[in-house]
């Protein structure tokens, strides 16, 4: 009882009366909460399974019995293979959820993402000073439904279950200043890089931010032990890596990158959801006729996206407007001095940014998936204005995003629908869904 009260005085101050009544907020983020959880665990047949996923699906049924156990991951678009924990993780997750069949696993990576979500909520309500809250809570919101979350928090893919280890790991970054805190920012953030390796560049973003602006309150050594550990299961790869660029140089490599400021670009867009063509490819302008009425089209979809369009160039605008006003304060807004929100959301803008575009490697939507939460956070603050604006721009913020988190509902609903009833993208990344091949190897006995 004790515990639960201690939730209710959390939940009243996260919203403060300007805020509107708390009951209502904190049903709202349930509701919420419950929509993407929905989104993530509808329709699992119809989940995405190509080369990869059935490559990581095969190793988690033969590791250990009718195969040695591997201690590196499977091929990336570098051409090199990731450590060894991009596949011990969905071991692991086999294991736990005991998935014999690649749906069972798909329903563990949904579930974690589901947690990851709660997590997310518990870090805020637990972490997060109350007048810093509000964007977090916001975040919550929009990441449920954005499509291209969802789109990934379904599937069988080393990024889609980094979303709970980075909640870990900005746990542990905002308790930095603590041995145990520095000690477990080291140690998930040495495990990120292991899982995926845009994690690598993740995770030294936030070690040089911190280095560069916020070093003294910072437990180095506490954070050196946690690295340290986190990496000890990376020396096969390490040893692999070694051997493979003595033969094989990194290919991948174009300083023309460099130019093309893509990890901006798509941290701007993809929390506005602007990412089903991603996935559907050719499909997408039949998508956004959709859905069909007696056979003929409504343009339904194709309304809600120029609606979201709408939205974003409202909210930009006022954003741009604000910050001519504060030009003065552009440095310090740069760096995020005075709130540990902005410090941390910068960390990821400009120093994963900075890291991931200098080196020069492609950039893939999906590298996109380990800023969770980030860029949600960063659109909310964006949305909601800094703490001078009248209460009536902060209002008309909201009703931005909540506009906001209903299109992206209804979107990411309409595409799941689509490849629902279409059985998958078959001239998109999505390709053919997981039941329709199901049914095509094993049709049934009176089809």
């Amino acid at each position: 009882m004790l515990g639960i009260s201690r939730s209710i005085v959390r939940l009243r101050a996260a919203f403060p009366r300007k805020c509107g009544r708390w009951e209502t907020w904190s049903i709202g983020l349930a509701g919420a909460l419950l929509v993407g959880a929905v989104l993530r665990l509808v329709w699992v047949m119809d989940m995405e399974y190509k080369g990869d996923e059935a490559w990581i699906f095969d190793r988690t049924q033969q590791m250990g019995r009718t195969e040695p156990f591997g201690w590196v991951g499977m091929r990336s678009s570098t051409g090199f293979r990731f450590p060894g924990m991009s596949i011990w993780t969905f071991l692991f997750l086999s294991k736990v959820f005991a998935a014999k069949d690649p749906t069972a696993l798909a329903r563990a990576v949904q579930l974690l993402n589901i947690i990851a979500i709660l997590l997310l909520v518990v870090f805020a309500f637990r972490m997060v000073r109350s007048e810093e809250r509000e964007p977090w809570c916001w975040a919550a919101a929009l990441v449920s439904v954005n499509p291209l979350a969802v789109i990934f928090h379904r599937k069988i893919w080393p990024p889609s279950v980094l979303p709970v280890f980075t909640v870990l790991m900005l746990m542990s970054w905002w308790n930095r200043d603590r041995r145990w805190g520095a000690f477990a920012w080291g140690l998930v953030g040495a495990c990120l890089g292991q899982i995926h390796m845009a994690g690598f560049f993740f995770s030294a973003g936030f070690v040089a931010w911190a280095a560069l602006f916020d070093r003294k309150p910072v437990s180095w050594l506490s954070w050196l032990g946690g690295s340290c550990l986190g990496a000890l299961p990376m020396i096969p790869w390490l040893r692999y890596m070694w051997t493979e660029l003595g033969v094989q140089p990194i290919a991948a490599f174009k300083w023309t990158q460099w130019l093309e400021f893509r990890f901006w670009l798509y941290w701007a867009t993809e929390p506005f959801g602007f990412t089903p063509k991603y996935s559907l490819g050719r499909h997408f302008r039949d998508f956004l006729t959709y859905p069909s009425i007696r056979g003929g089209p409504t343009y339904f979809i194709g309304l809600v996206q120029l609606s979201i369009i709408v939205v974003a160039a409202i909210i930009f605008i006022r954003a741009a407007h604000l910050l001519w006003q504060d030009r003065r304060s552009w440095r310090a807004q740069w760096i995020g001095r005075g709130s540990s929100t902005a410090f941390t959301v910068n960390a990821a803008m400009w120093g994963f940014g900075i890291l991931l575009t200098a080196s020069g490697l492609p950039l893939h939507r999906h590298y996109m998936v380990i800023l969770f939460p980030l860029t949600f956070v960063w659109l909310a603050r964006l949305a909601l204005g800094n703490d001078g604006n009248t209460e009536g721009a902060v209002k008309f913020g909201r009703a931005l995003l909540l506009t906001l988190f209903i299109l992206e509902g209804l979107l990411s609903a309409g595409f799941l629908y689509y490849i629902h009833v279409n059985h998958g993208a078959i001239h998109g990344d999505y390709g053919v869904a997981y039941g329709a091949q199901s049914f095509a190897l094993h049709p049934p006995l009176d089809y």
